[in-house]
This record gives C-alpha cells, sequence and structure tokens, in this order.
C-alpha cells in the first residue's frame, strides 16, 4: 500500500512540474514571438494530456528508488530512461521537437531536454541525500541520549 501512496504522490508531483514547465515554456515561446502564438486543432488539449502523460512517466517510475537491492545508477536509468522515452514519444506527437526549423533545432532542442531533465533529477538527488544524512544524525543524537 505504501508504494501505490508513493506511486500517486509522485505522479501527482511530476504532472505538477510538467505542467508549470509546459506554462513558463509557451510564456517564454508567447514573450519571444511578440504575443503571436496561436494553437488549432485541439493542439493546447492535447499538450496538456501530453504535460499528464509525461508527468505520469517521470512519476511512477519513481518509485523503483524504493528497492535497496538494485545499484542507483541501474535505478536512474530505468527511471530517466521510461520517463525520457515517454517524453520524446509525446513530443513527436504535439510538436515539442521543432522539425519544422531543422537538423540544428532538433538537436539543441533534444540537449536541452535531456538537460533540464537531469538538473531536476540531480535537485531530487541533492535534497534526498541532504535528507538522508540530517535524519542520520538525528538518530545519532537520539541514540546517545538514550544510551546515556
Amino acid at each position: 500500500m505504501k508504494v501505490l501512496k508513493d506511486m500517486i504522490k509522485s505522479a501527482l508531483i511530476s504532472i505538477i512540474m510538467s505542467i508549470t514547465i509546459f506554462v513558463i515554456v509557451g510564456v517564454i515561446i508567447d514573450i519571444t514571438n511578440h504575443g503571436v502564438f496561436t494553437l488549432e486543432n485541439y493542439m493546447f488539449s492535447k499538450m496538456i494530456l501530453a504535460c499528464i502523460l509525461v508527468g505520469l512517466g517521470f512519476g511512477i517510475p519513481s518509485v523503483i528508488y524504493q528497492f535497496e537491492n538494485i545499484p542507483l545508477a541501474i535505478k536512474s536509468i530505468i527511471h530517466l530512461g521510461i520517463g525520457l522515452f515517454i517524453y520524446f514519444v509525446s513530443a513527436i506527437n504535439v510538436g515539442w521537437i521543432p522539425t519544422h526549423a531543422g537538423k540544428l533545432a532538433c538537436v539543441i532542442t533534444i540537449i536541452g531536454v535531456i538537460a533540464i531533465t537531469l538538473i531536476i533529477w540531480s535537485c531530487y538527488m541533492i535534497f534526498n541525500k541532504n535528507l538522508a544524512k540530517k535524519m542520520n544524525s538525528n538518530m545519532n543524537i537520539i541514540s546517545l541520549i538514550f544510551i546515556v
């Protein structure tokens, strides 16, 4: 039951992050294009659904970090591999990869997405590592109190 709760929590956090990034990028594109940003054929709705899928794609596999018998590198490859796969499938379908702008634009976009993914992943890893250190420190203090 705990794994399911954690899966739902991670999925919701990831969906919120995905939609937040979508909105920020949309605002940047809107400003860059001087207020001309049009979407047709339900494209906005399709992009929001893609954001939800991407959130699920990164959020649900993150429960793999709970399994201590799997090395961190393997966990990370599985988690990020699934998330990036779902992102790129979604991105191709809703036009987030600017194929109309040429190969260089596509490569820059792909590298940017991978870089942002690794930055977000690194922030979570640093946060969790610091949290674990703090918890271990508190446990050492508590054990010293009860030993004395």
